[in-house]
């Protein structure tokens, strides 16, 4: 990179987004995550986690907007979530689930961003879609009860994370206007859906080919740097998730290394999610230090791993959907038009 870049990408590392930390709504939505889990907790069935947590995730959605607003695109993203944590667990009953964890995963995450265009979602991209799908078509054992036992509970938690987040202070942002088809038509929403599509089916294909073990965690690190506008901001998110990744992956380390219960875990990750809404907008790179955490421990209460398998793995996979993310949005970007020369 030019040093003038190099002194641009340092500069957005360190930089601190403006605002004051959101308390309130990261409060909500550590009520959101948490209630569920601690239920789980309390009747012995932590192998569920995946399908609250993602339902739950819809309290993510729509932070600025106003009540009414953002309860209606919290119900409309919660019931995209449901819809990929169901279908997920569906492929999970199949012989053959790394492939559809890669076809599957990459079609949703596709789906998603169109939506999330179309309907203007904040946050924006297929990233929480593609990771519920993924992680709920890994269920060990699954049959067609689980399928109904994880499309009741996403439905239950995406409720209650819709209910929560109309309790407190409302946002000053109103509702987006509602041009869907011209919004569908745009061509920035085409390029979006073939990023989304093309980009972690790439990722996802390397990672089975080369046997690594998880291919939806690269997956989900090729979409992240999509979302950006420009590709400059792409490759410096791209360096944040890098950066973040390997410093939230030494955290992750040391809290295993304590081995701790699946109740010392569920505290962690309901820590880990609150500090994460309080700083997502104002450093992402700082943020991941607590995701990546928080997405690990999330497996362990399903899957438990050596620690070395969970830090390589991810370290390995983050870096391949980052350069491949990178290379797919180069690969797809707008070109300009050659001038057309006047006649002489």
């Amino acid at each position: 990179m030019p040093p003038s870049v190099l002194r641009l990408l340092a500069q957005d590392l360190r930089r601190i987004g403006p605002g004051v930390l959101n308390g309130p709504t990261a409060a909500k939505v550590g009520v959101s995550v948490a209630v569920p889990l601690l239920a789980l907790m309390a009747t012995d069935h932590l192998e569920w986690s995946a399908f609250c947590a993602f339902g739950a995730f819809a309290a993510v959605y729509g932070r600025a907007l106003t009540r009414r607003a953002r309860a209606r695109q919290q119900a409309q993203a919660g019931a995209a979530l449901v819809v990929a944590v169901t279908v997920g667990t569906i492929a999970a009953l199949s012989a053959h689930p790394s492939f559809w964890i890669v076809v599957g995963g990459s079609i949703t995450a596709m789906l998603m961003a169109v939506l999330a265009d179309v309907a203007d979602w904040k946050p924006g991209g297929g990233l929480f879609a593609l990771f519920g799908f993924a992680v709920c078509a890994t269920q060990a054992d699954a049959s067609w009860s689980t399928v109904l036992i994880a499309a009741a509970l996403s439905t239950a938690t995406a409720a209650f994370a819709t209910a929560v987040g109309c309790l407190g202070p409302a946002g000053t942002v109103p509702a987006p206007d509602h041009r869907l088809a011209e919004r569908l038509r745009r061509p920035s929403t085409m390029r979006h859906a073939v990023r989304h599509l093309i980009a972690p089916l790439l990722t996802g294909s390397v990672a089975v080919a080369l046997d690594i073990g998880h291919p939806y965690w690269g997956m989900v690190a090729s979409i992240v740097p999509l979302t950006s506008p420009s590709l400059r901001e792409m490759a410096f998110r791209g360096v944040h998730r890098l950066i973040g990744t390997a410093l939230g992956l030494i955290l992750t380390a040391v809290i295993l290394a304590f081995d701790p219960s699946s109740a010392a875990l569920v505290v962690v990750i309901i820590v880990a999610q609150v500090v994460t809404e309080l700083i997502v907008m104002r450093n992402y790179a700082l943020a991941l230090v607590f995701i990546t955490p928080l997405a690990l421990l999330m497996g362990q209460l399903v899957h438990p791993l050596p620690t070395t398998d969970v830090v390589v793995q991810r370290g390995v996979e983050t870096l391949i959907g980052v350069v491949i993310g990178l290379g797919v949005a180069w690969a797809t970007r707008r070109r300009p038009q050659a001038k057309s020369l006047s006649p002489q």
